[in-house]
């Protein structure tokens, strides 16, 4: 077989996987609707399956669940029950989308708020199934969360001792060597300070000559050290990025933020309320930023290839992160790479650029993925063995539109 039909053959086969893991659902939902498992014994439909299939006890569980969210059946008094996700019953058994998937789905409609309308459970089902069509099962989880997020703007609200003293705690003991070891926890706006401050001291500072061998553990260890350093010597000194002091970067609408209603995103990452954002705006500036002006700042031409700090800024504003479909990197993990090539004519400006990690960076240059400038937006066409009409992708993860979840991408437009 050749490269082509080994692909074609792989595919194949998860289908089939797939669409068997779906008929396997189906004799679940029949032998539990019959209640074969009192019949022959055993306490329940789960315990029967673990012990027939020889699973896990945790894996047999998850398949009588997974049946009964996907499969139509009677009760055992002969009551017709209907799945709770029909749309991705449907789905698994086309063998468009695999058990992890629906996992994945079940476990973010389980935590929908209650009551919820019919039509909004019913969207939030179809736009994870679409999604699931297309992303792997942690992009699917990450648009979950999106959702999760527009469905419950207010989340559970803090209390009085919590809003005065976050609940963040250090447990740390020395060693007879004199090393510190322990364990922490710190709440999510601590947290962005931390990782704000450790991220850029931890990349990687190896030449071709003299690489950088150290571990993803050991470079943050050396940065948590060299926070230290600073904090204890100057307290006024921090680290910088593209020559500007750290920053917590929070986007929300003002109209949203004066109003404390609906979410914002941290780092263009994390949803949080706007009541915790207003909290986190107390003590920072608010500065607006409009994206899309023509003005000379945004577009400086061919003159340069390296990309100033205004432009950056605005880059990070727009991609949020890496723009590559699916992927999570956070806009200081990434290059701006120029869509049509700086050496080929591209100008280092806004519209001819995009936000790459480092993985991705390399992807678009040495393979058949090719990247494109669309309505202002970066979009991604891929390879003809992952997507024979190779139509276009956008990073579902970062487009975070105003409003309902209606507005979140799954097509590309």
């Amino acid at each position: 077989m050749g490269e082509e039909e080994l692909l074609a053959a792989l595919g194949e086969i998860e289908q089939r996987r797939r669409a068997d893991y779906a008929r396997e659902l189906a004799v679940l939902a029949e032998l539990d609707g019959r209640n074969t498992a009192s019949r022959k014994g055993y306490r329940d439909v789960a315990a029967l399956t673990r012990e027939v299939l020889r699973v896990n006890a945790y894996d047999a569980r998850q398949r009588v669940a997974h049946a009964r969210a996907v499969v139509a059946r009677h009760s055992p008094t002969g009551i017709p029950l209907e799945p709770d996700l029909p749309e991705v019953g449907a789905a698994l058994a086309e063998g468009a989308i695999g058990p992890e998937h629906l996992e994945v789905i079940r476990a973010t409609v389980a935590k929908f708020p209650q009551p919820i309308h019919l039509a909004d459970r019913e969207h939030a089902e179809a736009l994870l199934t679409k999604a699931a069509r297309e992303y792997e099962p942690h992009t699917v989880g990450s648009l979950g969360k999106e959702i999760l997020a527009r469905l419950d703007q207010d989340g559970n609200p803090p209390t009085e001792d919590e809003l005065a003293r976050p609940e963040r705690f250090l447990d740390w003991r020395t060693t007879r060597d004199g090393r510190l070891r322990g364990t922490f926890d710190l709440d999510a706006e601590t947290a962005a300070v931390l990782t704000g401050l450790v991220e850029p001291r931890a990349k990687h500072r190896g030449t071709k000559e003299e690489p950088d061998r150290r571990s993803k553990f050991q470079r943050q260890g050396d940065a948590f050290a060299d926070v230290l350093r600073v904090a204890a010597g100057c307290p006024e000194e921090g680290p910088t990025e593209a020559g500007e002091p750290f920053t917590v970067m929070v986007s929300i609408t003002l109209e949203d933020l004066k109003h404390g209603t609906g979410y914002g995103l941290l780092h263009g990452q994390e949803s949080y309320s706007a009541a915790q954002i207003r909290r986190m705006a107390c003590d920072s500036y608010v500065v607006p930023a409009v994206l899309g002006s023509k003005g000379e700042i945004l577009d400086i031409g061919q003159r340069t290839r390296a990309v100033p700090l205004a432009i950056r800024r605005a880059l990070i504003l727009r991609d949020r992160g890496c723009s590559f479909p699916g992927c999570r990197k956070k806009p200081k993990q990434c290059d701006a790479h120029h869509v049509i090539f700086w050496a080929n004519g591209g100008p280092t400006a806004l519209y001819n650029l995009t936000l790459l990690c480092w993985f991705h960076h390399n992807l678009i240059h040495h393979t058949e993925w090719e990247v494109r400038m669309r309505n202002g937006l970066p979009e991604f066409i891929p390879p003809a063995f992952l997507d024979p009409k190779r139509r276009p992708r956008r990073n579902l993860l970062h487009r975070r539109g105003k409003g309902s979840h209606e507005r979140t991408q799954v097509d590309a437009p």
